[in-house]
């Protein structure tokens, strides 16, 4: 049975580490692109700094759950027992943003639909890390 938790510890380590890769990927075509309108665009100077650090902020945040996830994901595979911590940041850190984005953007269905499939992917991998 333990085998088993193990095995989807590892499965669902590896789904978050890729998912935050490909968000950290997001981020950094979202960052780009603020920054290529700058011209384009007549906006406050307010408006873009606050974006370009809201982007950047996620783009160290996802980096480096991709990386902490990875590391999860490699010790795991190795048999290595591992501390959920990783897990609670990363839920603590999705509820934070989605919490964030209704207070500044409203609410919208896909800014919490999508979070909250990765808080119940971080619940699922911090229980089966508990249970192997």
């Amino acid at each position: 049975m333990q085998e088993m938790y193990l095995k989807q510890a590892k499965t669902i380590s590896l789904i978050i580490a890729l998912l935050s890769l490909l968000q950290a990927l997001l981020a950094i075509i979202g960052f780009v692109s603020v920054l290529l309108t700058l011209s384009a665009v007549k906006v406050s100077q307010t408006i873009i700094r606050e974006a370009l650090i809201n982007t950047s902020i996620n783009i160290i945040c996802f980096l480096l759950f991709a990386v902490l996830f990875f590391v999860v994901y490699r010790r795991l595979r190795k048999g290595v027992t591992t501390s959920i911590i990783v897990q609670f940041l990363y839920i603590a850190y999705m509820i934070f943003s989605v919490i964030l984005g209704i207070v500044n953007g409203g609410f919208s269905l896909q800014g919490v639909l999508v979070p909250l499939m990765l808080i119940i992917l971080g619940i699922a991998s911090a229980y089966s890390i508990k249970k192997s």
